[in-house]
């Protein structure tokens, strides 16, 4: 996408989207609010050079990131360290971090529960769990789900310059709210808050025209709550919960 058109639909998107309700920011100040000087952030699904980890770390003693690829290097600053792994099996110890965040991670879970589990197990008690993640029922979700995933790997590309192998396989076994809550009750969590949230058609930012009705059909669905883009959730584990264990769960 040229420059000119990503500026001209960034200036439309600060006239129809308040930075106050960008669902990333609100993502943002959920994980903010447990943050302390000896506290300890996890993120998973940080990526390769955990860039919102470092943002959000800022408050915290110490922010770790887990993801399928990372960049090694980015270790050893004193501040953030990155972990090579997957979040069905955390290499972490039980009750050893304060919050836990993912972004845009769910619909690519396996086996969300397990990954709730693990998320419960190296949480301490009265730790959180931030989740935000894409409603399955978003007309655009739904519709890129009928496309193989190579030709979904084309798509991403061409609309926003995603290279093929950052697109992987999806799921959505935890993308209604009703279905993230509920994960997130069978893995021991507390449900403190799960919403629908609007957000702006950044997949259409290749074109000023596509992208102005992308938003035309946003606001014209944002009405009803159940076909908004986005969820977040927050939970929280009970410090009288055991912690559980990861076993195999069915969908």
């Amino acid at each position: 996408m040229s420059t000119m058109t990503l500026k001209t639909c960034n200036a439309i998107r600060e006239q129809h989207y308040p930075r106050d309700n960008w669902p990333g920011l609100l993502y943002e100040a959920a994980v903010a609010q447990r943050a302390g000087c000896d506290s300890v952030l996890l993120e998973i699904g940080c990526g390769r050079e955990g860039k919102r980890l470092s943002r959000m770390t800022c408050n915290f003693r110490l922010g770790i990131g887990i993801d399928m690829e990372v960049a090694a290097q980015l270790n050893g600053d004193g501040k953030t360290r990155l972990i090579l792994g997957d979040a069905h099996r955390i290499a972490l110890a039980s009750r050893s971090v304060d919050v836990i965040s993912m972004a845009n991670v769910a619909e690519h879970l396996a086996d969300p529960v397990a990954v709730f589990r693990e998320c419960h197990r190296v949480l301490k008690p009265n730790g959180r769990l931030v989740v935000m993640t894409v409603n399955q029922f978003f007309p655009p979700i739904a519709f890129g789900r009928l496309l193989p995933h190579g030709l979904r790997r084309i798509a991403n590309r061409i609309a926003s310059g995603t290279r093929e192998e950052d697109t992987f396989p999806a799921y959505y076994r935890a993308n209604t709210a009703r279905a993230l809550a509920a994960c997130a009750r069978q893995s021991g969590f507390a449900v403190d808050k799960v919403r629908y949230l609007p957000h702006h058609p950044h997949y259409l930012m290749f074109s000023t025209i596509a992208y102005r009705l992308g938003i035309l059909l946003e606001r014209t669905l944002r009405p009803i709550a159940g076909l908004r883009h986005m969820i977040l959730g927050v939970f929280s584990k009970p410090e009288s919960t055991p912690d559980t264990k990861v076993t195999e769960s069915r969908h």
